[in-house]
């Protein structure tokens, strides 16, 4: 007994003890704080969502739009032609769009009236179900301010999701492309900054540096190449080979430089850090819930965070339709920043002292 109470002092006494503690105690505790606190009332922000609304039946037709603005408590706002509210949907720009045809007065007074309400595969799927459900409500409603409680009080909806695809692996795609990558990288750089401080024994900082932005670079092109020539075996996404491995390999690059810099800054608990980003963009890859729904505080981190950009890009070029500039862009600027704070803090740093040997003593 008293050995395995020696053992048990003795793990006290070691640095990744302590590390492994930290992670099993605080891990937990962060992902209750951020999500608790970032999904707290998510769904008393439906004012956040924006609706896009498509009149082509004229004065009948703009008395009805009325009637949608003052029934559901969403962002609403116009669109002139159906074919530009479709791309503010595919840009994530609105989140459902209302069609309101050129004959909807007359269908209407023959009880054959219909609306066609458009979603986007690539939103978030809260949006989508309450979007859904509220398409269904809207139409009974003006079904019954229409025609009141006659026979006639009937109005179809037409619910049609853009980019939507049958398979269901598809859905995981943007999160294996998007999200593992970073779980990916940031393992590698664990044990890369282990390498590297057994390494300084004999090289210099730079010469480490350097060799680890060599060992980087590869890892960007080739991992890239793999999975995603891996994952079109069983899927067919609607962007080219070419934009999927360029977007994956900025993915990966903005995963390396963030991942790396916080080992420059932190040193061995940059493990935490990095493990401690993950709640924040889980949360925030908009997948689940979109961003505007979330406490305010919480709305814009994802634009600073790389797989938070991954899985909106890779949604959009997975299913289609959309730009995806603006994420490649965020992604190129953690990439650049994160790297250009690495080298700085790098280059401010002392190398340490070796040990110097000692000779025997003589007897």
């Amino acid at each position: 007994m008293n050995a395995v109470i020696a053992a048990f002092r003795g793990f006290f006494k070691l640095l990744p003890t302590k590390v492994g503690l930290t992670f099993a105690f605080v891990l937990p505790l962060l992902f209750s704080v951020v999500w608790m606190t970032g999904y707290n009332g998510a769904t008393e922000r439906l004012g956040q969502l924006k609706v896009g609304i498509v009149n082509e039946g004229g004065e009948a037709g703009a008395a009805i739009e009325q009637e949608i603005r003052n029934r559901m408590p969403y962002d609403y706002a116009s669109y002139s032609s159906l074919q530009e509210a479709q791309k503010k949907l595919n840009n994530g720009k609105a989140d459902m769009i209302v069609s309101i045809p050129a004959n909807f007065s007359a269908d209407a007074q023959a009880g054959q009236g219909k609306l066609t309400f458009y979603l986007n595969k690539t939103s978030a799927e809260t949006a989508n179900g309450i979007l859904s459900a509220s398409a269904a409500q809207i139409s009974s409603s003006l079904s019954q301010s229409q025609h009141g409680d006659s026979s006639q009080a009937h109005m179809a909806s037409n619910i049609v999701t853009l980019n939507d695809r049958s398979n269901f692996a598809t859905n995981m795609l943007p999160m294996i492309l998007g999200f593992i990558t970073y779980i990916a990288v940031m393992t590698m750089n664990i044990q890369l900054n282990i390498a590297s401080m057994m390494l300084g024994r004999w090289h210099g900082k730079w010469q480490i540096f350097w060799a680890r932005q060599l060992i980087y670079a590869g890892v960007a092109v080739f991992a890239s190449l793999l999975t995603t020539g891996i994952a079109r075996l069983f899927i067919d996404p609607a962007a080219s080979f070419g934009a999927m491995w360029g977007f994956h390999m900025l993915v990966y690059a903005a995963s390396i430089c963030l991942t790396q810099m916080t080992f420059a800054l932190f040193g061995g608990l940059a493990a935490l850090v990095n493990t401690g980003l993950i709640p924040f963009q889980l949360m925030t890859a908009g997948n689940i819930v979109p961003a505007a729904m979330l406490a305010p505080a919480y709305r814009h981190v994802g634009d600073f965070l790389p797989a938070s950009n991954g899985v909106q890009g890779f949604f959009r070029l997975v299913y289609g339709g959309g730009s995806i500039s603006s994420f490649a862009l965020h992604l190129a600027l953690i990439a650049v920043i994160a790297w250009g704070i690495a080298i700085a803090r790098l280059a401010w740093s002392k190398p340490k002292a070796q040990p110097v040997a000692q000779p025997a003593p003589s007897h």
